[in-house]
């Protein structure tokens, strides 16, 4: 896991009560659930859980701008699929040899039961297994890694692990955040009435959890950002950029912020601030790359 360090906090002289009580004012009970009710949630199949998959996979290929291949002869493996909406689009979408990986096991049966209900289930291979131990049968030509890289725990061994799946001449298609250190980079806005940007950065740790246990998932003990489910890593885009360097991948293909595109001067803002040392770590939201291993280019 890496370091946390909460640095020059604003809020530090808070104690980690009346933080609470300051959270809890802003929070709501809408979305709370159980284990238990998450886990009987995850065997309903929807359509719109298939449509939300769709959208996204069209949004992702607009946002890579036709660089990411969709080739129905090339070989895909989708490392943390979650519970399979994006790799049943992309199916459907025409690609044939898909391999999903997931570790909880709810989501990789309801993504097998989802991908059954479209009649795609010939097309993916689902495994529940954790990818740092996971011995693949093949070399693959595509990696993709979507909504996971920020969640993984230490992931600069995730990226020297990912040498042992991609074949000689294929790349890996990541996009992922945000960020723990942009904005919104806690992941807890969905129990918040009121949005802090940076709140995970202001607030102390134990207590952003207490509210998060009292209004969002009670049954989860996490009194740690990387104990709740899927984890949190922290990691600040400047160690991405370096750990992609260190672990001899480079970037074919670099965007940061995707979501600024139709916004001329905003982008053009942000790509300043992404430039710069120390700042962009605090306002890289997305991150969208294509990698390919060093020693693969001619």
């Amino acid at each position: 896991m890496l370091a946390y360090s909460m640095g020059a906090n604003p809020l530090a002289a808070l104690s980690h009560s009346a933080a609470y009580y300051l959270l809890r004012c802003l929070a709501h009970r809408r979305e709370r659930a159980t284990e238990e009710e998450l886990d009987a949630a995850a065997s309903r199949i929807t359509e719109q859980d298939f449509a939300h998959g769709v959208a996204k996979a069209h949004k992702l290929i607009a946002r890579f701008k036709g660089r990411m291949p969709a080739d129905p002869a090339l070989s895909y493996l989708d490392m943390g699929c979650g519970q399979g909406e994006l790799t049943i689009a992309l199916a459907q979408l025409g690609l044939r040899k898909l391999t999903a990986i997931d570790f909880l096991e709810r989501s990789v049966e309801r993504a097998r039961a989802l991908a059954a209900r479209h009649g795609l289930s010939n097309r993916i291979q689902f495994v529940c297994a954790d990818l740092r131990w996971w011995e693949p049968s093949q070399r693959y030509d595509v990696l993709l890694s979507f909504d996971a890289m920020e969640h993984i725990a230490e992931p600069k061994a995730f990226l020297e692990r990912m040498k042992s799946f991609v074949a000689p001449s294929g790349i890996a298609v990541l996009a992922f955040g945000p960020l723990f250190h942009s904005p919104f980079g806690d992941h807890m806005w969905g129990f918040f009435r009121v949005q802090i940007p940076w709140r995970g950065l202001l607030f102390p740790e134990k207590a952003v959890l207490r509210a998060r246990r009292e209004f969002f998932r009670p049954t989860d003990p996490a009194s740690r950002y990387s104990e709740i489910a899927g984890g949190l890593n922290l990691m600040r885009y400047s160690e991405f950029l370096a750990m992609v360097e260190e672990t001899g991948w480079e970037f074919e293909w670099l965007a940061v912020n995707t979501f600024l595109e139709r916004y001329t001067l905003l982008r053009r803002i942000s790509d300043v601030v992404m430039r710069t040392p120390r700042v962009q770590d605090y306002f890289g939201h997305n991150v969208y790359c294509i990698l390919r291993l060093r020693t693969a280019r001619p």
